[in-house]
């Protein structure tokens, strides 16, 4: 048995297995367990083992851990969707410069969205905390250590959208470069 949240997890479960349009005897059919056990985990009322788990993961066709935490699933189909957009930007990259392109595209993609994450983070939070290393010392004002995560993180993402703009071949028209579509003189 693990400890997790028994309600959440069922919760997710049962939506999966209605959007799958299953029943809860056909999906534990598929999974090779009782239709009562499955009802119990899926109402909330059993904690499954990690195998019973999979089992419904692999049939429900998500990631255990979105069992578990739909956090990750939630953030890896933003990542997808920023992925799409970059892709359509970059889409005038050479063939031959492609592989190098996906692995950038897909970091600044996951970039992009633990950006958006921290900077929500620091709207809501603040960029300053009170700190003090012990209970002695006067509490001082020192910056969020995801203040620095988000600028170093922001450095890296506009390296990496100039790296995959250099890879884009600029073609000369009469005299002009043109790049991504837009003349430039």
């Amino acid at each position: 048995m693990i400890d997790l949240n028994k309600q959440k997890v069922g919760f997710r479960i049962r939506e999966k297995r209605d959007q799958k349009g299953l029943t809860q005897a056909e999906l534990s059919k598929i999974c090779g367990i009782s239709k009562n056990y499955f009802s119990a985990v899926e109402n909330g009322r059993n904690s499954p083992s990690v195998e019973v788990l999979r089992k419904i993961a692999k049939a429900l066709d998500v990631s255990l851990l979105f069992l578990l935490d739909d956090r990750i699933d939630d953030m890896e189909s933003r990542v997808a969707a920023e992925v799409e957009r970059l892709e359509k930007i970059f889409a005038k990259i050479p063939k031959e410069q492609l592989d190098i392109a996906e692995g950038l595209i897909t970091q600044a993609a996951r970039l992009r969205i633990l950006l958006d994450d921290n900077w929500r983070d620091i709207m809501e939070n603040g960029e300053y905390e009170k700190f003090s290393q012990s209970e002695n010392q006067k509490p001082y004002d020192r910056k969020r250590p995801i203040v620095e995560n988000y600028d170093n993180r922001d450095r890296t993402y506009h390296a990496i959208m100039k790296q995959l703009t250099d890879l884009i071949v600029k073609e000369t028209v009469s005299g002009k470069s043109k790049l991504l579509g837009r003349t430039r003189q």
